[in-house]
């Protein structure tokens, strides 16, 4: 019952999010020590997945989709989950030398997941990097604390299709890996409850 009360909240976030947001946004980063796909987030690249831990329980956000070498060619892709990504979904503009910087663009497919994280790796540490609405970094806000890899600030990203990145501590670029929406199918009643507030997010955002 504790997961489906977290996976309805979640839904609901991630569906006003995605109604509301506006051209005003906010890039959230976070850097971490090591390797994001081969050992933080999970040995074998396919079972590779963003999580947090909430009290006792670790919550799987979002499963990787796809990761680009040093030289922004294509290394592997999650095909267990996405079958459907070749790779070709992706492409990358504005680079510097050693693509310590750079924009990256994706052309989402029919059958093709989302994107709302992604990190890039460069000597021993790695930034992940998400998306948030202008209000989730105000006071009070969900990522208006001291740490932002929270659950609160973490859901509050949302989906895109283009963004930029840069390299912990402006050291040449490992890799850049793409995260999707989310991981753990959730029963149908959740998803129909979350499209209904939803809705209401919606009407409320054209309301003000």
């Amino acid at each position: 019952m504790k997961n489906l009360k977290i996976w309805s909240l979640r839904i609901v976030t991630l569906a006003i999010a995605a109604v509301c947001l506006q051209a005003n946004a906010a890039t959230i980063s976070r850097e971490f020590t090591g390797n994001d796909c081969s050992g933080y987030f999970g040995t074998g690249f396919d079972s590779c997945t963003v999580f947090v831990n909430e009290g006792d329980e670790r919550i799987e956000l979002s499963p990787v989709i796809a990761k680009f070498g040093s030289d922004l060619t294509l290394d592997e892709t999650n095909d267990t989950l996405f079958p459907s990504v070749t790779g070709s979904e992706f492409s990358f503009s504005n680079t510097t030398g050693g693509n310590k910087t750079g924009t990256w663009t994706y052309t989402l497919g029919a059958d093709d997941p989302g994107v709302r994280y992604w990190a890039t790796k460069a000597a021993n540490k790695f930034l992940l990097f998400w998306n948030v609405a202008d209000s989730a970094v105000a006071v009070g806000g969900a990522c208006d604390v001291s740490d932002v890899y929270v659950l609160g600030c973490l859901d509050a990203a949302v989906v895109l299709d283009s963004a930029s990145w840069s390299t912990p501590q402006n050291k040449n670029l490992s890799h850049i890996t793409f995260y999707d929406t989310a991981v753990i199918p959730v029963p149908a009643a959740v998803w129909l409850f979350g499209s209904g507030l939803g809705l209401l997010g919606w009407m409320r955002c054209k309301a003000a």
